[in-house]
């Protein structure tokens, strides 16, 4: 059978709005992204999570939103261990991890299942030893809040949960003094007749890096002298702060004679002071990020 012309002309423009129509989608919002699992930005460590206030913790999302967790897809024959182990170094908090996720400790994990994982803490323990007038040696550890009077001497003890970089000053009468890590110090010159010898330099100290290992405690300052108080001075501040990483603007201050409460500003506006969990001895902070920093400062007073 032929068609004519015109019969042609509609069979076309038929086709033409059939198409149109078939083209033209309802308005429909696109599909959201799938979700993508975030990966921890460092390596986790049992150690992190040693002082972790597990009951404090939000109800876990699993949509990826929360910004103090992350997601981990399970993998076919993983277990609650060996994602604990994975995921936070140690096979032991598998128990925990499991409550946080209302899990049982000994439920079976299928292929692609969201568990949610919390970033992990790090803090630093801080405590007194004070040697009164006439004692011999410090005593035992006392709380930061311990009265002092004329004549005391005290050392600050920390103890981090991490392996780190620890930086502590003095804000007192005086202005701002580096107290750890201390000043390396200089051999001195060697005579040998004809010329000036410089003796090799000793290897670095622990003191002479800042750099601190997860619970070893250190006594700041270091050596058998420790800080004469004086309540006439309206007592001191002290600062301190902990990274994973070296603090590269503390870094600088290192070799600084003259340092001012400014210099240390840059850095204490890039802590989360909200974010920082106190309840004594302990100072708390959850990172998502290895630069980030705990800072705080304490005051002792007579």
């Amino acid at each position: 059978m032929k068609l004519t012309s015109s019969a042609v002309v509609v069979v076309i423009i038929g086709c033409l709005i059939a198409g149109c129509a078939y083209l033209q989608k309802p308005d429909v919002p696109p599909p959201l992204p799938p979700i993508e699992e975030t990966k921890p930005p460092l390596t986790m460590k049992g150690t992190y999570f040693q002082s972790f206030p597990w009951a404090e913790l939000p109800k876990p999302v699993k949509d990826g939103n929360d910004p103090d967790t992350f997601l981990y897809t399970s993998k076919e024959g993983d277990t609650l261990e060996s994602v604990a182990e994975k995921n936070m170094g140690d096979r032991n908090l598998a128990a925990r991890l499991a409550a946080y996720n209302g899990l049982t400790p000994s439920a079976s994990l299928q292929a692609n299942e969201k568990i949610v994982i919390p970033y992990p803490i790090i803090g630093v323990s801080t405590q007194l030893l004070v040697k009164e007038k006439g004692d011999k040696d410090f005593s035992k550890t006392q709380a930061v809040d311990t009265r002092l009077k004329q004549g005391d001497q005290y050392k600050i003890r920390l103890e981090s949960n991490i392996n780190g970089y620890c930086y502590v000053f003095r804000e007192g009468p005086k202005g701002v003094t580096f107290l750890y890590p201390a000043q390396a110090k200089q051999p001195p010159e060697r005579r040998t007749g004809r010329k000036p010898t410089r003796q090799k330099p000793p290897e670095p100290l622990l003191r002479d890096t800042g750099k601190v290992d997860a619970h070893q405690a250190i006594d700041i300052p270091t050596g058998k002298a420790g800080i004469p108080f004086d309540p006439k001075a309206a007592g001191d501040k002290i600062w301190v702060f902990l990274s994973i990483n070296r603090i590269s603007a503390l870094e600088d201050l290192k070799e600084k004679k003259n340092i001012t409460d400014r210099d240390l500003q840059d850095v204490i506006h890039n802590v989360k002071e909200s974010d920082i969990f106190s309840e004594p001895p302990y100072k708390l902070l959850r990172i998502s990020d290895p630069k980030e920093i705990l800072g705080f400062w304490l005051n002792l007073r007579g």
